[in-house]
């Protein structure tokens, strides 16, 4: 890495730290978290208490085990509270250093797949970009998720640089460690294995990628181990029953909140009805309901589809996912402005690196997932986060080539060698 490239990369992860900083120690300090930001909270404290792994929102002194939540983001935040800093604006804070992390994966991503120009800009959006240092104060798992995420597509490009088992390795693992953040980062295991299969030499595909699948299963077997044992069943999460009966009901179908997440889960765990159980039922009544309502499905997965990428009723989805998401409103309203000005700009960017000649497959893959995720659960915004990645990246890119263009004897850097070898395309 060139020196001048570090420490320019290193001052706008600084500056986004203290953004993100200031925004949770001033306009967030009185304004307390609901929903899962609770929930993170108490299973942090819980964890640096020696309480185990348990339902945060049920009564002492029943301890059941829970799975609904993966396991990483709480543990990260237990960090603060076993030092004794238990407090909400600790989590908060330890949040906002993972933010900082995604401002710096950013950077290097960019420069992989584009250039150092576009390296730097795109750490610089990200470090300002009003949506994700919002979700740093809403002790939301996409804290931790999208860096991880960013370190996956970053494995990916090293891998096809130089494809070793080593690399391969370490890709599998960011992958598995993202899937102990939010469970469906396990889609990458195979949305990557297909954008990697073309760019990697023939007969020498399968190895590195079979290193990459056994690391990850590596990474999540002493998670999965404990659950078998508790719930007697492999299991990552137990989320996809609650996922399931939430978004397949007569609200989420039929009414004004169409394509959201409307109906909480009537069932909860006992210590005679475990949360597996639970969970299973759930899912059944979900899948049941949508196949009874097969008809109105396509209706509802676009709209589904359409609110992940604030394309639905922006206005009142704008109030909507700030109360939910415990964002400051205004803050929140000038993310989704500077999401509708970086979308355009990442389309042309992808068109531009493209007619440079620059391979989109991996950069592109957490938008396929984005994708899956919200046609097969519900439609919402935090969703979005790991598509963010390739947005800010691709707008940046437009961004240099538009500024290259209106200086003509400025360099074109889009033009100048990238980062990774030439033959990624």
């Amino acid at each position: 890495m060139a020196r001048g490239f570090a420490s320019r990369l290193a001052l706008i992860v600084a500056a986004g730290l203290a953004l993100r900083l200031a925004y949770v120690l001033v306009v967030m300090h009185h304004v307390g978290v609901t929903g899962d930001g609770v929930e993170f909270h108490i299973l942090a404290n819980q964890l640096a208490r020696g309480d185990g792994y348990i339902e945060p929102l049920v009564v002492a002194p029943a301890h059941l085990p829970t799975a609904d939540k993966p396991p990483l983001y709480p543990l990260l935040l237990a960090l603060p509270s076993w030092l004794g800093w238990t407090s909400l604006a600790a989590h908060r804070v330890a949040s906002c250093l993972m933010g900082a992390s995604l401002v710096a994966a950013i950077g290097l991503l960019g420069r992989r797949a584009a250039s150092e120009r576009v390296g730097l800009v795109a750490a610089a959006i990200a470090a300002v970009y009003p949506l994700l240092v919002g979700l740093d104060g809403s002790l939301r798992s996409e804290s931790l998720y999208a860096p991880l995420i960013a370190l996956a597509l970053l494995g990916a490009y090293r891998l096809v640089e130089r494809p070793t088992l080593a690399r391969g390795g370490l890709l599998g693992a960011a992958i598995g460690l993202a899937a102990l953040t939010r469970s469906e980062a396990l889609l990458l295991i195979v949305l990557l294995a297909l954008s990697l299969a073309p760019l990697l030499p023939r007969g020498g595909r399968l190895a590195p990628l079979a290193a990459a699948a056994a690391a990850c299963a590596l990474v999540l077997a002493p998670w999965v181990i404990r659950n078998w044992t508790q719930f007697d069943r492999p299991i990552v999460s137990t989320n996809v029953g609650s996922l399931a009966y939430g978004a397949n009901c007569h609200s989420a179908y039929y009414t004004r909140l169409i394509g959201t997440w409307p109906c909480f889960p009537p069932l909860r765990a006992t210590p005679s009805r475990s949360e597996a159980d639970v969970s299973a039922e759930l899912r059944r009544r979900g899948v049941d309901y949508a196949s009874d309502h097969a008809s109105r499905l396509p209706a509802v997965a676009g709209v589904r589809l359409l609110r992940t990428w604030d394309l639905w009723s922006p206005r009142s989805a704008t109030r909507f996912e700030a109360g939910i998401a415990d964002r400051n409103l205004g803050t929140y309203r000038a993310g989704v402005i500077a999401y509708y000005v970086l979308l355009p700009l990442a389309v042309l960017g992808a068109v531009l690196l493209r007619r440079r000649g620059r391979s989109l497959r991996i950069l592109l893959a957490p938008v396929v997932m984005v994708v899956l995720v919200s046609l097969f659960g519900y439609g919402t915004p935090r969703f979005r986060v790991p598509a963010e990645i390739a947005i800010v990246i691709l707008a940046s890119a437009a961004v240099v080539e538009l500024a290259a263009r209106a200086r003509p004897r400025s360099t074109r850097d889009l033009r100048d060698r990238p980062a990774t070898d030439q033959h990624v395309r």
